[in-house]
C-alpha cells in the first residue's frame, strides 16, 4: 500500500515536499527544470507552500511521483449547513432602456486631435 500524507494546512505541505524530493534523489534545480521553473522558485515553494499556484503544485506533485486525493472525513460537519433553495417564482421583468443613437458622427482619434482647442498662453 502506498504511503499517505495527510495535509490539512499549507504549512504541513512544506515538510512533505522536501522529503519527497529527497526520497527521489532530486535537487531543487532538477525539479525546477522538470516543471519549468527556476531553482529559486522551488526553494520558495518548499519554504512557503502558501505561495504556490495550483498548476505549479500539481506539476510538482507529478514530478515527485505523488497525486492529490480529496478524502471526506468521517463525522465531519460541512462548513455550509444550509444551501438556499432554488427560486420557483419567475423573475420580475425589467424594462430595457432603448438604445440611444448618437447624432454625432464618429470621430477618429486623428481627427479628434485637430479639433482640440487650447487657449493661448496668457489669455486667461
Amino acid at each position: 500500500m502506498a504511503a499517505a500524507f495527510r495535509v490539512r494546512f499549507p504549512d504541513q505541505l512544506r515538510q512533505h515536499l522536501r522529503a519527497l524530493r529527497k526520497r527521489n534523489a532530486l535537487t531543487q534545480a532538477q525539479v525546477g527544470a522538470l516543471i519549468g521553473v527556476s531553482q529559486a522558485r522551488i526553494a520558495e515553494i518548499e519554504a512557503n507552500p502558501r505561495l504556490v499556484n495550483f498548476e505549479q503544485l500539481m506539476k510538482l506533485l507529478s514530478v515527485l511521483g505523488v497525486s492529490l486525493t480529496l478524502e471526506e472525513e468521517e463525522g465531519a460537519t460541512p462548513a455550509v449547513t444550509r444551501i438556499p433553495a432554488a427560486r420557483t417564482s419567475k423573475p420580475k421583468a425589467t424594462k430595457q432602456k432603448p438604445k440611444t443613437v448618437s447624432r454625432r458622427p464618429e470621430v477618429t482619434s486623428a481627427i479628434r486631435r485637430t479639433l482640440v482647442a487650447r487657449p493661448k498662453k496668457g489669455s486667461w
